[in-house]
């Protein structure tokens, strides 16, 4: 299921509200969420777990493969390092499926 998709479903469900109004706070919390994970702090997704991402200093050279298919080396300053503790009702819930 898409965003659009997931919208047009919890309008369905609630009868009350209009897709633009779902569309509104859906995208509200993300932008919100957003700013919240880049702060480098736990977030807590309800329901699913918890979510971290933060950069750290790295010093190494990778390899990959350029636009031509030859192997190209960089060297990388930086890194994103994310972490996910999931819930366990919500590992279930997965296995389940």
């Amino acid at each position: 299921m898409n965003h659009t998709q997931r919208i047009a479903h919890v309008a369905r469900q609630r009868r009350y509200l209009t897709k633009a109004l779902v569309r509104e706070a859906v995208e509200s919390y993300f932008e919100v969420l957003a700013e919240d994970i880049s702060t480098g702090d736990w977030v807590d997704l309800p329901g699913i777990g918890k979510l971290q991402v933060i950069q750290e200093d790295a010093n190494v050279e990778l390899t990959s493969f350029g636009s031509n298919g030859q192997r190209v080396k960089r060297r990388v300053t930086r890194r994103l390092r994310t972490r996910i503790r999931l819930y366990d009702r919500f590992k279930v819930r997965c296995r389940n499926k």
